[in-house]
């Protein structure tokens, strides 16, 4: 009897030690136990298939080197940075940088948490050009995290709004609200979420919050999300859509601009002529006659934006 129960704790143990590996795994950002189990399950197999496919693909994501001393300190403005490297391989490092940042980093060795934290931030701002809907799991959980900082975090969320799915809207605006210890971080990440849906949620934190800060990063991700640049650069087929978004950008952004102060109306004036509305000096216009209204400002900011469309190409 006494043998059997050893045998079977033998048995449990050994099974214990095979599959902590795996459940303890830790990436770059979060641990693999942050993943739904689903997601993971997915993303393991991928990795696995496209490690088998294209193992050259892992091989240069793991030998980045701008976030090494001994590389970027030989820059005339020393500052770790592996964004442009990453972003040069291409589509085959998406797996391998999700593996690095979610189920298994790379041994750190003695970075310090700078040099760490760039080659997240790296790797995330890598992830979200891409916009493929296989980083969604793990983004959203870098984003969701406890423990990671700032740099790391915001990355993330940039990286949500450029995938700029459902589940990443849903995790975004749920976190951008008055209150959450994430909201700063959700507002700069809908910033680059070109949909309506993120442009009326930014545009309502902005006409509400009465944190400047957050009003700040509210008038700021307006403008990114309302550039007019941005929409044509997207083709004639989003044009319609550009407009919708730009409307509801412009609408929110001048009646804050018009009674703001310092650092804020700076933003939000700036912004005003990114999004370049076609109804920008009518808004204008209007908001100077408003109870409220700084008038000398708005001046100011009609004078900017028709000198703008006087050196616009026609």
């Amino acid at each position: 009897m006494s043998t059997l129960r050893n045998l079977l704790v033998s048995t449990i143990v050994g099974s214990v030690l095979l599959v902590a590996p795996s459940a303890l795994a830790n990436g770059i950002s979060v641990a693999s136990s942050a993943l739904p189990s689903e997601a993971r399950a997915k993303l393991e197999n991928d990795i696995a298939a496209a490690r088998a496919a294209q193992p050259k693909a892992f091989l240069a994501v793991k030998n980045v080197k701008g976030h090494r001393p001994e590389h970027y300190g030989k820059n005339r403005n020393p500052y770790p940075t592996v964004s442009r490297e990453l972003r040069g391989l291409g589509a085959p490092a998406l797996l391998p940088m999700l593996e690095a940042l979610a189920l298994k980093a790379p041994e750190r060795g003695g970075l310090n948490d700078a040099e760490w934290d760039a080659l997240a931030i790296g790797m995330l701002e890598a992830v979200g050009v891409l916009k493929d809907a296989r980083a969604s799991a793990v983004v959203i959980a870098i984003f969701e995290s406890g423990n990671v900082r700032n740099g790391v975090r915001l990355a993330a969320a940039r990286a949500a709004g450029r995938l700029g799915g459902d589940a990443e809207l849903k995790a975004l605006t749920s976190h951008a609200k008055s209150g959450d210890p994430l909201e700063l971080a959700a507002i700069h990440g809908l910033g680059e979420m070109m949909r309506l849906e993120s442009a009326k949620h930014v545009a309502k934190v902005l006409a509400t919050t009465k944190d400047v800060a957050v009003a700040e990063a509210a008038a700021t991700a307006l403008g990114s999300l309302g550039s007019s640049w941005a929409w044509k650069s997207l083709g004639p087929k989003a044009a319609a859509t550009g407009l919708q978004v730009r409307t509801v950008c412009a609408d929110a952004l001048v009646p804050r601009y018009a009674r703001a102060k310092g650092n804020l109306r700076t933003l939000a004036g700036e912004s005003v002529i990114l999004v370049e509305h076609p109804q920008t000096l009518d808004l204008l216009q209007s908001e100077r006659a408003a109870a409220g209204a700084d008038v000398k400002a708005v001046d100011a900011l009609i004078a900017k934006v028709e000198r703008q469309r006087k050196r616009a190409p026609r």
